[in-house]
């Protein structure tokens, strides 16, 4: 560390400054503060002792300067019994600490190791911070295809407001990982990021949850506790899920979100919130919406700026980049697939989406010491090319949206019927045992060329 002594005492400052050195710390010595600042402001320093009292710029005004420039500057003020009001003003200035003259070396450096340990706590945190501003970048949402392209540049002008976000995406499809991204990348970066799956809590759980409740609200409240919104202030509340929120707790929670204020179960007390909301939901909202299952009032506010995840089986072109980063994440970047290996994943519609592909990959990556998977490694069950299996692994689910399994076996049985036929409608009709304008409506509902 880098420490400037200033001292106009020429003994003190001088015996101050070999201390220093001795203790094995970098120090410069000067006799006033206009030369010690003119110094600072070119070079820097990590610490500096400054007397009070000195002639023209005295130690005070040299600390209110020093700090202007740089606020994480740590300084230390020498002062005489007599002075030690100027002192207890310094350190309301943001002084860290003061010593009364006479001191001993000792006394220095006890207090210099506190100064060592404090930038050390500081400079870790530091990099902890830019670990996480790394990792939740934008460009750690793997992809290069056109569809994350557009992603990644409405997530950019999207982390730079406070409006709430509604995630919509299948299963798998990394929500919660754009939601990080949508936080760390904001103004609120610096504040909690708090989560909470709003999936199968009932509706008493949930408000405890999300409002927190008073001693005594209930059996088992043994003590008060803070909610989400609350642990949340002035940062991010990720509610995942939040169409299986219960629909009798909806307005309760549309209440906060127009009030910007809610009460602790079994408490009176008003508290004030300044959270920014972000949800996600598996399935189509807007469905539930017309269905009344989901609020629709609550749907437009959750609702204003909407982000589609794109599933994995519209973006293959990214399954090469996906696999070359879970090969990163498990140490072993130089594990790689082959033609045809690739080739079969690919052919694949990936009902679990991305988190369905990492599983399989950890898989098959767990049963070989080889740095190249053949396609005689992929799972027999992934090889729906070849037409030798259902299309669907059931096992990769941990709950299963009927809807959504039989418009995939739809979708996939379309395109398989119009690959097998060159094209031909008709053909590809009959293969199937349908009408041919039942055929017809199936691929425009599906999208499919």
């Amino acid at each position: 560390m880098k420490v400037l002594v200033v001292d106009d005492e020429k003994l003190k400052r001088i015996t101050t400054t070999d201390s220093l050195i001795k203790a094995g710390y970098e120090a410069e010595a000067f006799s006033s503060s206009i030369s010690a600042l003119s110094y600072f402001e070119k070079y820097g320093a990590d610490v500096i002792v400054s007397d009070i009292r000195m002639p023209g710029m005295d130690g005070l005004e040299l600390l209110q300067k020093v700090k202007t420039i740089s606020p994480d500057v740590i300084v230390i003020m020498m002062t005489a019994y007599g002075t030690i009001q100027s002192a207890v003003k310094a350190m309301k200035l943001g002084a860290y600490d003061y010593l009364t003259k006479p001191f001993s070396s000792e006394q220095l450096l006890l207090l210099m190791e506190k100064v060592k340990h404090l930038k050390e706590l500081e400079d870790e945190n530091i990099l902890l911070k830019k670990k996480l501003e790394d990792r939740y970048s934008f460009h750690n949402i793997i992809g290069k295809s056109p569809v994350m392209q557009r992603l990644y540049e409405q997530l950019e002008t999207i982390s730079k407001n406070n409006m709430a976000v509604l995630i919509e995406g299948e299963s798998g499809t990394g929500k919660e990982i754009v939601a990080n991204a949508i936080h760390f990348n904001s103004s609120r970066k610096n504040k909690p990021l708090i989560k909470l799956s709003c999936a199968i809590l009932n509706e008493s759980i949930l408000e405890s949850e999300l409002f927190g409740h008073e001693k005594g609200a209930f059996t088992g409240a043994i003590k008060d506790k803070k909610g989400r919104f609350e642990l949340a202030n002035g940062g991010t509340l990720f509610l995942d899920d939040v169409d299986d929120m219960p629909l009798s707790f909806q307005v309760k929670l549309l209440r906060v979100l127009q009030e910007k204020e809610f009460e602790r179960v079994g408490g009176d007390k008003s508290i004030k919130v300044d959270v920014r909301i972000i949800c996600a939901t598996k399935v189509d909202l807007w469905e539930k919406v017309k269905n009344n299952e989901f609020r629709g009032d609550l749907y437009y506010r959750l609702k204003v700026i909407p982000v589609k995840l794109p599933p994995l089986r519209d973006r293959k072109e990214d399954i090469p980049l996906l696999l070359d980063h879970f090969a990163k994440k498990i140490n072993r970047p130089e594990l790689k697939f082959s033609h045809e290996a690739l080739k079969l994943l690919q052919e694949y519609n990936w009902p679990g989406n991305v988190r369905q592909l990492e599983n399989t990959f950890c898989r098959i990556a767990a049963f070989t010491n080889s740095n190249l998977i053949t396609k005689e490694m992929i799972p027999k069950d992934l090889m729906t090319g070849k037409g030798n299996s259902f299309p669907i692994n059931f096992n990769d689910f941990d709950k299963i949206n009927f809807s959504k399994i039989v418009e995939e076996i739809e979708s996939a049985a379309i395109n398989w019927a119009i690959k097998k036929c060159n094209g031909n409608q008709t053909k590809a009709a009959k293969l199937l045992g349908i009408k041919r304008t039942t055929f017809r409506d199936k691929m425009i509902k599906y999208n499919i060329n």
